[in-house]
């Protein structure tokens, strides 16, 4: 894993996170990483706790303008982007709901 990906990681975007958090969009955010076994496999998760999906759909607005207050406008978010293209890979994204198990009677 690059020094350069943890440092971004490290920095601007655990900021951004720190602030969303702080602000209400989101509930927690997590970084993960996993040990590839094959070529190709990604070795690092980034997951962000919405308390909902409307909620998470409702703060959109507010969470692109608490990004340009933290990161920057949207030129330099995009210059930060390609930069990342140069030291990563993007695998995808994915949208999971926590299903909470409840005790069930034999």
């Amino acid at each position: 894993m690059e020094t350069a990906y943890l440092n971004y990681l490290a920095g601007p975007w655990k900021a951004n996170q720190e602030a969303s958090k702080k602000e209400g969009i989101i509930l927690s955010y997590k970084v993960l990483t996993v040990e590839g076994h094959t070529p190709g496999e990604w070795n690092v998760m980034l997951m962000t706790e919405y308390k909902s999906l409307a909620a998470m759909e409702a703060n959109e607005e507010k969470a692109d303008a608490l990004a340009q207050k933290v990161v920057g406008d949207d030129e330099k978010q995009r210059q930060g982007y390609r930069e990342r293209l140069e030291i990563r890979e993007v695998m995808g994204d994915r949208l999971a709901r926590e299903i909470v198990l409840e005790p069930r009677s034999r």
